[in-house]
């Protein structure tokens, strides 16, 4: 990977970039769903963008992966964090055209830092059985897979300790 990662909020203005990186019908092959218009987009980052849900019990994060001088979109990473704040439930999605370069990882470790710099100490992620390349991403971050399956999909798990 040559190009600078950055990670940066999540914008309602952003759901027109977001279109395209998203619009791979393969992206979904594990997730299931189809490629949001930018209508869909535009109503989901409304809610997101508020950063906690409407009773104050979870605080969001959620964020463009960007790249390279320009900026340019390639995916974004969440994180879900109750009122505690000491678990945050993460996760990331790389458009199609831009895996595979090291992104995901880079993108899910900056995460990671701002969420240990926020008090965060434990991580859990629901990853698909067959999806080796977020496996992948988690182990680099240090989680290791859990007996717990919530949806078809297993937990992973780890500390920012």
């Amino acid at each position: 990977m040559t190009e600078t990662v950055a990670l940066r909020p999540l914008r309602v203005t952003d759901a027109a970039e977001m279109t395209l990186v998203l619009a791979h019908p393969g992206l979904y092959r594990y997730t299931g769903g189809k490629p949001p218009s930018e209508a869909d987009l535009e109503r989901l980052y409304a809610i997101q963008t508020r950063g906690r849900s409407v009773d104050g019990t979870e605080e969001w994060l959620n964020d463009i992966v960007v790249v390279g001088d320009d900026q340019r979109a390639v995916g974004f990473v969440q994180a879900t964090l109750p009122a505690d704040q000491r678990l945050a439930e993460i996760s990331w999605v790389i458009g199609l055209p831009w895996q595979r370069r090291g992104y995901a990882g880079r993108a899910v470790q900056l995460l990671a830092d701002d969420l240990r710099a926020r008090g965060v100490t434990q991580l859990i992620a629901h990853i698909h059985p067959g999806h080796e390349a977020s496996q992948h991403v988690a182990r680099r971050l240090g989680m290791t897979l859990s007996d717990t399956v919530v949806d078809g999909e297993e937990q992973w798990s780890g500390s920012l300790g």
